[in-house]
């Protein structure tokens, strides 16, 4: 499978391996209140993670599955949380206008309102433990990918002047 396979499925798999429990739960029970979701929410993503090494297996080099899942994490938050909430009875439900979603897109890429919202919702720890969890994976297995495709690092770095 090409690099940019690798990078949209961890990002898009760890996004929603993660926020899934989140989604669900409420779906299940309403009045819930995040214990749940705390200790669900970082299990499924190992789970994940431990999945997509053993797919990558054979595959030494290529894009960390870590990182990536770290940063679906991170940007699909918002929308998973809203999703959660509309369950609950607010989120999408509750006086959600269409213009405001231009602003959710914008706020998912803020790591500060994606934290706020966490910790509004109750999830704030479980996203913690999910970050942890996926930094150190990246530093105990996969050290040898890369984060920046070797392409861009490149042309990022400084050539040295010759003469």
């Amino acid at each position: 499978m090409s690099s940019w396979k690798w990078i949209w499925l961890s990002f898009l798999g760890g996004g929603t391996a993660f926020w899934i429990s989140d989604v669900v739960i409420p779906a299940l029970d309403p009045n819930e209140q995040g214990v749940a979701a705390t200790v669900a929410c970082p299990i499924v993503l190992i789970v994940f993670y431990t999945a997509m090494l053993r797919l990558r297996r054979a595959d030494r080099s290529g894009p960390s599955t870590a990182i990536f899942a770290l940063l679906g994490i991170w940007v699909l938050g918002e929308w998973f949380m809203m999703l959660a909430q509309t369950f609950r009875g607010s989120g999408f439900k509750a006086g959600f206008e269409w213009r405001e979603l231009g602003y959710l897109l914008v706020s998912s890429f803020k790591p500060m309102e994606v934290h706020e919202m966490a910790a509004l919702e109750g999830n704030l720890i479980a996203l913690w433990l999910g970050t942890m969890a996926m930094l150190i994976c990246h530093l105990a297995f996969e050290l040898s990918r890369w984060i920046i495709p070797p392409s861009l690092w490149a042309t990022l770095k400084p050539r040295r002047a010759r003469g």
